[in-house]
């Protein structure tokens, strides 16, 4: 294997001066990016749960059709199982998954913006996921306040681990 450097012209991509470049991913950033999935998923609870309870709009029923692969195991599905499940994807899924990916996402900067990103894509699959029956109003305000919600988690899954262990820079 070649000790060659990529040259720039021939569609290598120059690095800052200030900036390094760190592909390792070591256990800080796994448990910094937990931890911030953690927060995440906290602060998003009131804006995707808490408002549209108060209005009367929050239904149970998608998020037990969620732990509906469950039955594949030989569980039943239930609320509380579809609760695990959809924490254990903000806390362990997701933020696993930016680790790998988080680098190449916009913005160049602010860093932990990439977290909104990442949060606005995995939107894309929440939204067919979690689709409520009703009419306009109830399908806008669904649209409104999970997306403000992933929003949430996103800038606050971002932020933190941006702050406590910088977010990973791979090269490719």
């Amino acid at each position: 294997m070649s000790q060659e450097t990529p040259n720039p012209a021939v569609g290598g991509v120059e690095q800052p001066a200030d900036e390094t470049l760190d592909p390792t991913i070591t256990g800080r950033v796994i448990l910094a990016a937990m931890g911030g999935g953690l927060i995440g998923t906290v602060l998003m609870l009131p804006v995707l749960v808490g408002i549209p309870g108060l209005l009367g709009l929050f239904i149970t029923e998608p998020i037990t059709r969620f732990a509906g692969f469950a039955i594949f195991f030989g569980f039943e599905p239930t609320l509380a199982l579809g609760v695990v499940l959809f924490g254990i994807g903000g806390v362990v899924v997701l933020p696993l998954t930016f680790v790998v990916v988080g680098a190449f996402l916009p913005p160049e900067s602010p860093k932990y913006l990439r977290g909104v990103s990442f949060a606005t894509l995995y939107w894309l699959g929440f939204v067919p996921a979690f689709w409520p029956p009703g009419d306009a109003a109830v399908v806008a305000t669904f649209l409104v306040f999970s997306l403000a919600a992933h929003w949430i988690y996103g800038l606050a899954f971002g932020y933190t681990l941006d702050r406590v262990a910088g977010i990973p820079q791979h090269d490719v």
